[in-house]
């Protein structure tokens, strides 16, 4: 099944990785056309080119029925909607921001997108920005999100759904939401991190960002002639599930940067 990428879809892209994602996508020339939905624009400034082509939509992420598109959604859908406990201000919130409207986007453009006719599975890729360590058994609450995110849109019924698991992000400017107090304490540690092992302890939001893009447009799990640490047919959905890890996505976006 043919899944159309001259159009994409952008959740989150206020965000560090969301926002440099939006910038690849519109300087890489690989879209006529660049949509974002969020609870608020995208600033843009002289490193943002190509912005004729950018649709910036503000959503309400409680009721998503009632403030999404309802037609001509791109089928190239990255989503990088993500929060920490502490900016949530509670578990619950938590949840809800990193989960809940995670999922009730998903199932909405799965609703809305057009389906194949023999297998049913709506003709989208997903991509979703998840973290290292993500695991739906975890005991503890960012772990345990965030697998059990991954675990629910393999099951919705896309085509394919990519998760991508960077370990500790090396920003290239202030976060929108501001500083987070773990982010402070593991940038005084990069230097050892890098030299024990920079391949899987860190990588640079812009990496994670173009490595996405460069997933999304391919007709393969297979990029730049690496290979996802893990592929699997869902059980349940049928869908085409890839998982890259931290080195993955070193590897993919070494390989690119020497063509």
């Amino acid at each position: 099944m043919s899944i159309p990428k001259n159009a994409s879809l952008i959740l989150g892209g206020t965000g560090a990785v969301g926002k440099s994602l939006v910038r690849d996508a519109l300087s890489s020339n690989a879209f006529t056309r660049v949509l974002t939905l969020g609870r608020r624009t995208v600033p843009t400034d002289d490193s943002f080119t190509n912005t004729t082509i950018l649709e910036q939509k503000t959503v309400n992420f409680d009721d998503v029925p009632g403030s999404f598109p309802d037609s001509d959604l791109p089928q190239v859908v990255f989503c990088t909607l993500a929060t920490t406990r502490a900016l949530a201000g509670s578990a619950a919130n938590f949840k809800k921001i990193d989960q809940q409207y995670v999922l009730d986007s998903a199932r909405y453009i799965h609703e809305k997108a057009p389906k194949d006719s023999v297998t049913g599975k709506s003709k989208v890729h997903f991509l979703y920005c998840s973290s290292a360590g993500a695991n739906a058994n975890s005991f503890f609450l960012y772990p345990k999100t965030k697998g059990e995110t991954e675990k629910a849109l393999a099951e919705i019924g896309f085509e394919r759904v990519s998760i991508f698991h960077p370990a500790f992000l090396k920003l290239v400017e202030p976060r929108a939401s501001g500083h987070r107090t773990a982010e402070g304490l593991m940038e005084k540690i990069t230097p050892l991190l890098e030299f024990v092992s920079e391949r899987s302890t860190t990588i640079s939001v812009p990496a994670v960002a173009k490595v996405m893009r460069l997933v999304g447009t391919s007709d393969s799990a297979e990029v730049e002639g690496v290979k996802p640490k893990r592929v699997e047919v869902n059980p349940i959905s049928k869908t085409n599930v890839a998982w890259y890890n931290n080195g993955n996505i070193h590897d993919i976006f070494n390989h690119n940067a020497k063509l």
